[in-house]
This record gives structure tokens, sequence and C-alpha cells, in this order.
């Protein structure tokens, strides 16, 4: 059997793109025994892994070409773009099955979520005066119900509906893309939406010999102030810091320079247990999940959340708001994996965040548990096989894992 991977982007070949997405699902298709490349865009690279297969934008859109791979299905991220029909029409015209994949929250389109999208317009706007902000909601909301669903849902309505099926990332997505597809394209072409999870990379995992440790992690890029809203953070960790006098909280990540000054202001006994680790390798990261009982998420809005995956992967529970922009959060601390605040503010997400804590004092999370219910969902091998369950089909011989 032949599956393929596919990103219509000039990536870099290297482990990193192994490590992720549509290299990480490739490698879990090996994993199974199933012959699998990942297919990208773009002249062959230094660096690149022999995995990878490098097209042109003209073979991309070629039935021919995709037709002499002889192959069995392709998994396509392209996030319902219209940009990319001529691929999926060519992948359709070859007779090869095909599952497109969105790793989007679904908040695209007032026909998927209105509330979501109209305070997602609201907040587009956030460093604005009042009056330029709500002159600017409206004239967006008026665009988007009108010029917007001819010259964009329509298009993407049919995107998503070429095809065998198209897998959003989370419970919650695939819902909002569903109900987008059904007011667009009908019943039939809505029934090819599933919830299919973006996988895990195989190393994140619990670790029985690894004792979980009275701390907390925080990954983000911090530079991003809007997104993932740094100032949150810190407020919210030097508040449990003071209540939480025998917890160890660590930030990894891009530190920008306010971030630093904020943590030169902290007092000694805060600023001693409040550590700023920086960019780390992945292997630190890892190391870091597998020690910590919480990771807290400030972010704003999220697609898939590849990092809360990966600590609930390590037997992390959850910790952050909720709210139509961070589905992935409300799925991944399901399960007895966490706690979430329907407000967004310092006080409660520090409640939250010590109520978590508490929770692990008493003995009320089993780390083992998350962590073997989520690998069960979210490694590559079993991402891999849940697209081939969707054509009833079986792997073959399992491979050991590499890349």
């Amino acid at each position: 059997m032949r599956w393929f991977t596919c990103t219509p982007r000039n990536f870099p070949g290297d482990q990193g793109f192994f490590d992720r997405e549509s290299g990480l699902l490739s490698r879990g298709f090996r994993a199974l025994g199933v012959e699998s490349m990942a297919v990208t865009l773009g002249p062959v690279r230094d660096g690149d892994l022999p995995q990878m297969l490098r097209a042109s934008a003209e073979e991309l859109a070629s039935a021919d070409w995709w037709r002499s791979h002889r192959l069995d299905g392709v998994v396509f991220y392209c996030w319902g773009d219209p940009e990319f029909q001529p691929i999926s029409d060519a992948i359709v015209a070859a007779g090869i099955r095909l599952v497109s994949v969105s790793d989007t929250n679904g908040v695209f389109s007032p026909l998927s979520d209105w509330y979501g999208h109209l305070i997602s317009a609201w907040h587009h706007q956030w460093q604005m005066p009042f009056l330029s902000k709500l002159t600017r909601t409206v004239l967006r909301i008026t665009y988007f119900y009108t010029v917007g669903i001819l010259k964009h849902d329509f298009p993407r309505a049919r995107m998503m509906s070429t095809g065998n099926y198209f897998a959003a990332a989370t419970p919650g997505s695939a819902e909002r893309h569903r109900r987008f597809v059904r007011r667009l394209a009908g019943k039939d072409a809505a029934s090819k939406v599933r919830f299919l999870p973006v996988p895990v990379n195989f190393h994140f995992g619990f670790d029985p010999s690894q004792t979980k440790h009275d701390e907390v992690v925080a990954v983000a890029r911090w530079d991003d102030f809007s997104q993932k809203r740094p100032s949150l953070l810190m407020e919210v960790f030097e508040r449990s810091a003071r209540r939480r006098v025998n917890t160890l909280f660590r930030i990894f990540g891009q530190t920008p320079d306010f971030m630093r000054d904020w943590h030169a202001s902290l007092l000694p006994e805060l600023r001693s247990r409040i550590v700023l680790e920086g960019i780390q390798p992945n292997s630190l990261v890892s190391e870091a999940y597998r020690r910590a009982r919480v990771m807290f998420v400030s972010a704003a809005y999220e697609g898939c959340h590849n990092a809360s995956a990966e600590a609930i992967c390590s037997g992390c529970s959850i910790v952050g708001a909720s709210s139509p922009f961070l589905c992935a959060l409300e799925w991944h601390a399901s399960h007895e994996s966490g706690t979430l605040t329907r407000d967004a503010s310092p006080a409660s997400l520090t409640e939250a965040l010590c109520s978590e804590l508490e929770i692990w004092d008493r003995g009320g999370r089993d780390p083992e548990k998350i962590s073997r219910s989520w690998c069960t969902e979210l490694h590559p091998e079993r991402a891999a096989a849940a697209i081939l369950a969707l054509f009833g089909l079986e792997a073959g011989t399992p491979e050991p894992v590499s890349v």
C-alpha cells in the first residue's frame, strides 16, 4: 500500500519537517508498514531527507504526475484554501483517494461560527481606538456577509468538498467546518467532514522512571503579544508563585526584553521559582513535559495547538481559558486532563491554575492514564490508522519507528 502526504509549500525537508504535521504523518504511515513519502513544493534542497519528494507547481496540478506514482491515497495539507483547488482536482482525476486536512480552529467565516467570527473581527483591531475599532468591525462584518460569501466562501466550500474526506484537527473545528459546508454545498458534502487529530511526535509520552515534580510549564513565541499574551502569562505566574511557595514555573520560548525586565523586577524568592528557559532543543522541552504536572496556556487563539497536545501525551494536564478560538484546549482538557475557565482574566486563570495544582496535590491526576489516553489518539501511527480506517483499510507489517 502507498499513501503519500502533501504540503503545497516550499518547506525545508530536514528533520524538523518530519517532526510535525505532513512529515510526521508520513512517518506514521511507514510505522504501520505503509509505503509513504512526503511531497512538497520546490526544487531539491540541501538537507532534504530521502523521504521527501519534491515537485513543481505544474507537477502538483498534473493528474498524470500523480498517477505515475501508483498511489492508494494522498493526505493533502491544504487548509481548505481554494488556491490549491487544481492540486485536489488533479489527485481526484488520477483516481487516487484524497483526504484534505486543515489544522485551523474553523472560525474563518460567519457561516461556520457567526459569533466567533464577530468576536474575531473585533479583536483583530485590538490596538485601535474604540471608534476606529467599531467602524472597522462593522465594515468587515458587512463585507464577509455579502461579497465575502461569494468571493471566498463558495470556493472554499468547493475545495473542502473535493475528494473523499476533509479532516479537521479538533472536534470543535470539525463541527464548524461541517456547518459551513452544509450551508453552502449540502448535507452530502458536509458528511465528508471528519475529525482527525494532528499527530504528535513519537517521543512525547509517559516515562515511568521520571517522577512528576511540582512544576508548571509554558511554551510559546512570547514576542507575539496579541496571540500568546505574555503579559497575561507573567501576571498569572507571579500571582500563582505567591500562593504556591514550592512550585516551579518554567517559561520556554523566545524571551523578549520586556519579559526579561519583568523577571528582573521580581522579588528574589519569586525570581528563583519563575525561570526563563528561553529557546531550547525539543529534547529538553520534552523532558520538561515529562517532569511537569501542568502546562499553562495563555494564548488568545490557536488552531490545533501542538504544544498542549505534546504535554498531555507526556502526562501533563492543561490549564487555560475556554473560548471559540481555543477549541483545541477544550478537547485537550477533557478526559480528566485539565481545568479551563470561561474568564480569561488574571484572577480567574490564577485560581484555575492553583486549583489544578491542588488536584495534583491530592493525587487526583494520574499522569500515566492521561498519557496513555492521549497517545492512543495522537501518536502518528494512530493518526495514520484512523485515516486508513475511513476506507476500511488495514495496515501492513509495522516498521521500526524512524524518519
